[in-house]
C-alpha cells in the first residue's frame, strides 16, 4: 500500500552502554545486517519521502554504514538530553513537512511494514495529532505506563517516575509514534526536564496535544528494544524464526528450521530444499528446485535452479553455480563460476575461476590463484572451457586457460595454457628401485639396536 507523503525519524543517538561494545548499538548485526538497516528497509518499502537519523555516539561509523541516497539526513545530537530533545533537533527539516512523521527507536529492528502501515492508516483515518503505539506487557517491563482518563490517554509516565499503583498498569508505551509535524514541534517547545533523569521526554507532549490516541498492538515483540547482548541474541532468534517461516510459506522446504540460518537479504526460489545446519548470508540468491545439503555455507553468491550444493560445502562471495551444477562435500568456491551441469564433487578449492559447461573437477583439485604479488597484482584467473576433464589431485596454476575438451591427467601441476582437445600430463617421471626398501628397513633396525 502506498500512502500520501510521509516522513520518518529514527532515534539512534543512545550510548548503548549495556552492550559493552565499541560498536554503536544500532550497528550490531541481526540476521546479517545492522539492526538500524532493518528499520530503514521497512520504511523504504513503504515509499517514505524523507528519513532523518539522529546520531551522537559513534556517529561517524553509523553514517558510513547506513548512508545510501538523498532520502537520508543525519543530525548530530551533540549532547543527548532525552528523546524529546532528540526529536526537536529535526525541526528545521520537518517543521513545514506536508504529511505525518513516524518516530521510531533505532534499537527496535523487528518492526514490520505491516505495523507501520497500520499505524499510519489509523493516524490518518482519525485525523489525530499524535498516535502512540502501546501494548499490554508484563509488569516487570521498565517501560512508560499509559495513564488514561475516561479511556483517553492523559499521560505517558516513565517507569522511574511512576507510583506503586501506576506500576501496576499493564498498558505501556512502545516508543513508536506517528505525529503531525506542526503540532509536534509546538508541543516540544513547552516540555520540561522535571523528572528522575533530568531529561526532556518525548512522552510529555501527550499532555500538551489536544488529540492523542493509542494504537494498541496485540503482539509487541516487534517493537521491543535491545539493550544488551542477551536481548540481542533473543531478538536474533525471533527475527530468524520469522524469516524462516516466510520462506517456508513461499514453498521452500527447511528440514530443520531451528538449525537453518538465513539472512534478511537472501532470496530463495520455490521447491528448494535446505537441510539442517545451512547458513545463507548476505546478498545470496538461490533459484528454484535447488538442493542445499547439510552444513552448507553460502555468502553473497548465486545458485541457479536444479543445482546441488553440499554437504559441508562453502561458497564464498561472488560465486555462481549455474543450472544443474553440483558442488559436493568439502568443496570451497570463491569468486568462481561453475557452469551448467559441471561438477566438483569433493575436497576441492576453486578460486577466481571461470568454468564452462559439463566439466568434471576431480577430488583434491586446487586453483593456485595467488603468488604474493610477485609476478601479477591481486588474484590471477583460471579459465576452463566446456567439456573439460580435470583429474584428481591436480594443481591449476593461474593465470591459466584450458580450451574446450582438454583432459588433465591426475596428479598434474599445470602451468601452461592448453589448446582445444588436448591431453595434459604434468608429472615427474616415476622411478622404481626394486628391493630398495628392504635394505632401508635393515639399516633402521640396526640403528635402533
Amino acid at each position: 500500500m502506498k500512502f500520501g507523503k510521509f516522513g520518518a525519524m529514527i532515534l539512534a543517538a543512545g550510548l548503548g552502554t549495556r552492550m559493552k561494545s565499541d560498536l554503536p548499538k544500532v550497528l550490531h548485526p541481526i540476521c546479517g545486517q545492522p539492526m538500524l538497516t532493518h528499520i530503514i528497509d521497512q520504511l523504504l518499502s513503504l515509499g517514505v519521502d524523507k528519513i532523518v537519523i539522529i546520531v551522537s555516539h559513534g556517529k561517524e561509523k553509523v553514517i558510513q554504514a547506513i548512508s545510501r541516497d538523498d532520502k537520508f539526513v543525519f543530525i548530530d545530537q551533540k549532547k543527548p538530553l532525552g528523546t524529546g530533545h532528540a526529536v526537536r533537533q529535526t525541526e528545521k527539516i520537518f517543521k513545514n513537512f506536508k504529511g505525518p512523521v513516524l518516530i521510531l527507536s533505532g534499537d527496535a529492528p523487528a518492526i514490520t511494514k505491516h505495523t507501520l502501515q497500520a499505524i499510519l492508516r489509523a493516524h490518518q483515518a482519525t485525523k489525530a495529532d499524535l498516535t502512540c503505539a502501546t501494548a499490554d506487557l508484563p509488569l516487570s517491563t521498565p517501560y512508560g505506563r499509559i495513564i488514561r482518563k475516561n479511556n483517553k490517554i492523559q499521560e505517558i509516565k516513565e517507569a522511574l517516575d511512576c507510583s506503586k499503583n501506576e506500576l501496576q498498569i499493564p498498558e505501556m508505551n512502545l516508543g513508536l509514534y506517528c505525529a503531525n509535524p506542526h503540532t509536534l514541534f509546538s508541543a516540544l517547545q513547552k516540555i520540561k526536564n522535571k523528572n528522575a533523569k533530568k531529561e526532556y521526554y518525548l512522552t510529555d507532549i501527550v499532555q500538551l496535544i489536544n488529540f492523542s490516541q493509542a494504537f494498541k498492538l496485540e503482539d509487541a515483540r516487534e517493537t521491543l528494544g535491545i539493550n544488551n547482548r542477551v536481548e540481542l541474541a533473543k531478538m536474533n532468534q525471533y527475527m530468524q524464526h520469522k524469516i524462516n517461516e516466510k520462506w517456508m510459506l513461499r514453498g521452500v522446504t527447511l528440514v530443520d528450521p531451528n538449525t537453518t540460518y538465513i539472512d534478511a537479504s537472501v532470496k530463495i526460489g520455490k521447491d528448494t530444499v535446505i537441510e539442517p545446519g545451512c547458513h545463507l548470508k548476505g546478498k545470496t540468491w538461490i533459484g528454484s528446485g535447488v538442493m542445499l545439503k547439510a552444513g552448507t555455507i553460502i555468502e553473497d553468491s548465486r545458485v541457479e535452479t536444479q543445482a546441488t550444493v553440499g554437504p559441508y560445502a562453502r561458497l564464498r562471495p561472488k560465486s555462481h553455480v549455474k543450472k544443474g551444477a553440483r558442488v559436493g562435500n568439502f568443496v570451497e568456491l570463491k569468486n568462481t563460476t561453475l557452469g551448467e551441469n559441471s561438477k566438483a564433487n569433493h575436497l576441492t578449492y576453486l578460486g577466481d575461476a571461470v568454468i564452462g559447461k559439463n566439466v568434471n573437477i576431480g577430488c583434491g583439485v586446487i586453483t593456485c590463484n595467488y603468488d604474493g604479488n610477485l609476478t601479477y597484482q591481486g588474484k590471477a584467473k583460471t579459465v576452463i572451457g566446456d567439456d573439460c576433464f580435470i583429474g584428481s589431485d591436480c594443481q591449476l596454476i593461474a593465470p591459466l586457460r584450458l580450451q574446450k575438451g582438454t583432459f588433465v591427467a591426475s596428479g598434474s601441476s599445470v602451468t601452461n595454457d592448453a589448446p582445444k582437445d588436448s591431453l595434459v600430463i604434468a608429472r615427474a617421471k616415476q622411478i622404481t628401485k626394486k628391493g630398495y626398501m628392504k635394505k632401508m628397513w635393515v639399516r633402521a633396525k640396526k640403528r635402533k639396536k
